[in-house]
């Protein structure tokens, strides 16, 4: 009998956005390739056992009492090499931010995965726009008092590090409310029983708001807060949602389409919706119908879930010029157009827009399907993790 490789989570704080990587673990495990275990807290040890609602929330209610938040999960592996048993450590970082990373996480493990990983690492930080350069900042505040998510001014990284960062992807939004693995299998298959090959129409999107958040002047900003980008940058910058509602409006002249904004308010406020939302568990099957799905870069240039629960499904991404990759790079799956992002308006040439999207190609349904099998499916994903914390 072989040595499998054993793979050990230790911390996970923001289950959601680690859940694909746990989905592929599993199905690793059971083609006999690992060991997947789990060294957690009671609270979070319970979200991998539990399958009741119930029983679920009163784990959840016990880790947010108990556990410190976090945007990493962690684990390590052992293997044997060269007759030597190996034992290397890993994190994940989630953060939205590409610009933001766990200074002290980094220095301890072997391999970083980032799933907002910059395309390249400049040494005095990342490029929001053609003439806004953001440093690279930690996880943590000046303030140690201060939680993860409060508003408060970051670290600064003198220098990153950038040897042990590994590009990663950001998956779907959930699947399932645990992790255990019958939990995380029924999310994915819910997800996957939409998948269409013959498509209704050309080109939808799906955005929340047409506003920003309000800008906020804080003379040393949080460049985790997008309120605070916007209100230190000033005319320098314009919000990724108010082109949002430009392509929207350019879709509405156009056939074969559906655009929707959700709100016309600012980002984040209560203020009453437009139309109401697409319900996650629904949201693919929405997606589905179409050739493409639009995407404008937003979360201080991210990519979001979209990316994933269109491709899943047969549907291709068009989008704007991407300041973050994934481990693979894009073939038919993702179409970039023009640069927009956080740009001032009066930079983007929306002729250029139009007609781009106007003259897109048909899509190849098959294709994509294909290749979303081949490169992203958590499987996938499980195996090239393993196969780069051994390779470092």
């Amino acid at each position: 009998m072989r040595d499998k490789t054993k793979v050990v989570i230790t911390s996970g704080y923001r289950w959601s956005y680690f859940q694909w990587f746990l989905l592929g673990f599993y199905e690793l495990e059971k083609k006999g390739d690992i060991s997947l275990h789990f060294s957690l807290p009671p609270s979070s040890f319970c979200l991998s056992k539990f399958s009741s609602n119930l029983l679920l929330k009163i784990a959840d209610k016990l880790r947010r009492t108990f556990e410190t938040d976090s945007y990493n999960m962690d684990g390590y592996i052992e293997y044997i090499h060269n007759g030597k048993r190996e034992k290397k450590y890993f994190t994940v970082d989630s953060a939205d931010a590409p610009y933001l990373f766990d200074e002290r996480k980094l220095k301890s493990v072997n391999c970083y995965f980032k799933m907002q990983c910059p395309l390249s690492f400049e040494e005095e930080g990342f490029k929001l726009t053609d003439s806004i350069v953001i440093p690279w900042c930690d996880h943590a505040h000046v303030n140690s008092k201060l939680k993860l998510t409060e508003r408060g001014e970051r670290k600064k990284i003198a220098r990153l590090d950038s040897c042990k960062i590994k590009p990663l992807l950001n998956a779907t939004r959930s699947l399932g409310k645990g992790i255990s693995y019958n939990d995380l299998k029924s999310g994915y298959k819910n997800y996957i029983k939409d998948r269409r090959i013959n498509k209704e129409k050309k080109i939808m999107c799906y955005f929340g708001n047409s506003l920003g958040p309000k800008a906020e002047k804080n003379p040393i900003p949080d460049f985790d807060w997008e309120g605070d980008i916007m209100g230190y940058f000033g005319d320098k910058v314009c919000h990724p949602n108010e082109k949002r509602a430009k392509i929207a409006d350019i879709l509405n002249q156009m056939e074969d389409t559906d655009s929707r904004i959700i709100s016309n308010a600012n980002a984040d406020s209560d203020n009453e919706k437009n139309l109401p939302e697409i319900p996650l568990k629904d949201f693919c099957a929405h997606v589905a119908k179409f050739e493409y799905n639009i995407n404008v870069s937003g979360y201080r240039m991210s990519i979001p879930s979209r990316f994933i629960e269109s491709m899943m499904v047969g549907t291709a991404i068009v989008t704007d010029q991407l300041k973050v990759r994934w481990f693979l790079p894009f073939d038919e799956e993702v179409v970039e157009i023009s640069e927009m992002g956080y740009l001032p308006d009066y930079k983007i040439n929306w002729r250029k827009v139009k007609s781009d999207l106007e003259n897109l190609k048909d899509s190849n349904p098959q294709k994509i399907v294909k290749r979303y099998e081949d490169k992203w499916a958590p499987i996938k994903v499980a195996e090239y993790m393993i196969k780069t914390i051994k390779e470092i």
